[in-house]
């Protein structure tokens, strides 16, 4: 079987498990759920709704940052940051269409305005990505690390890969000083914390439950699942498969919160996701004049 058939059957997979990742939420979300009880529920959360989308633009404007660092090593230029949101935020949408590469796609059109090579621009997408999942790790090891009741050898794991990820970093693209490296990993993985805590929180002022140590398993868990959907192949921006990993984790560990608003919860972060993305996308048509003015 030739490598690009393999590819194609990778992507058709990811894309399924997405489609009925997504279909299993609904389905127990109404489960727990009448119409009405939804609407009911949020009219709970209509209180945190704006601190929750200004959270994850403060998660998302942070991840932005670094791919500004990034782009400044390769392409040798001053940028401003407006220039980096601009086309980050740009391109960002593009992750929900079939395939999940769209959005690289769109970063390596803008190679030319920076003056770097296509070449150049695959590095930073790549470093992108690598960090990333680096950072993830990181994030939920930090997590975990607050939680006494996560046995000692899922925290001993969760430190080994770690030390694995930080020495990765140091490995990868040697040209890239390394100090450098681990300034953008802990960047992300403060990023990636907070889509973390935005999580827990919905289901903290859902259930009433100001609890540490929950509020930490609950968004090392959420950064698991985020991972869960950012690896998996053709799914787009891991929608149902972040979600339903998320309610499968919950499951498989018999947290005591009732799954309703488990599901709810990863739902309504999903939906805090989309329209953050679908805002920052619009607002860079506000930046129009300012681009056509910036010369690099």
């Amino acid at each position: 079987m030739s490598k690009e058939r393999m590819k194609d059957i990778a992507y058709a997979a990811g894309k399924l498990i997405g489609i009925f990742g997504l279909v299993y939420v609904i389905y127990k979300l109404f489960q727990g759920y009448t119409l009405h009880d939804l609407i009911e529920k949020f009219s709970e959360i209509k209180s945190i709704l704006l601190p929750l989308i200004v959270l994850n633009l403060a998660s998302l404007m942070t991840g932005i940052y670094a791919w500004k660092m990034m782009l400044v090593q390769y392409s040798g230029h001053h940028l401003p940051y407006h220039f980096a949101y601009y086309f980050f935020s740009k391109t960002e949408i593009a992750k929900y269409l079939p395939g999940n590469i769209f959005h690289l796609v769109g970063r390596q059109a803008i190679a030319s305005r920076l003056h770097i090579s296509q070449k150049e621009m695959g590095k930073v997408s790549f470093l992108h990505i690598v960090l990333l999942l680096v950072s993830t790790v990181l994030s939920t090891a930090s997590f975990a690390l607050f939680v006494p009741d996560i046995p000692l050898f899922i925290k001993l794991v969760l430190l080994l890969g770690s030390v694995v990820s930080i020495v990765l970093v140091y490995f990868i693209y040697p040209s890239f000083l390394f100090s450098k490296k681990i300034i953008l990993s802990a960047i992300l993985t403060f990023s990636i914390g907070l889509q973390g805590v935005l999580l827990a929180w919905i289901v903290v002022h859902l259930t009433g439950e100001a609890s540490w140590q929950l509020f930490c398993k609950l968004s090392a868990i959420y950064i698991i699942s985020w991972l869960i959907g950012f690896v998996t192949p053709g799914s787009s921006g891991g929608l149902g498969v972040r979600e339903a990993a998320f309610v499968a984790i919950t499951a498989f560990l018999k947290l005591d919160i009732s799954s309703d608003i488990i599901v709810f919860s990863v739902l309504l972060t999903r939906l805090v996701n989309i329209v953050v993305d679908a805002l920052m996308y619009l607002s860079t048509y506000l930046l129009e004049l300012k681009m056509k003015g910036l010369h690099l």
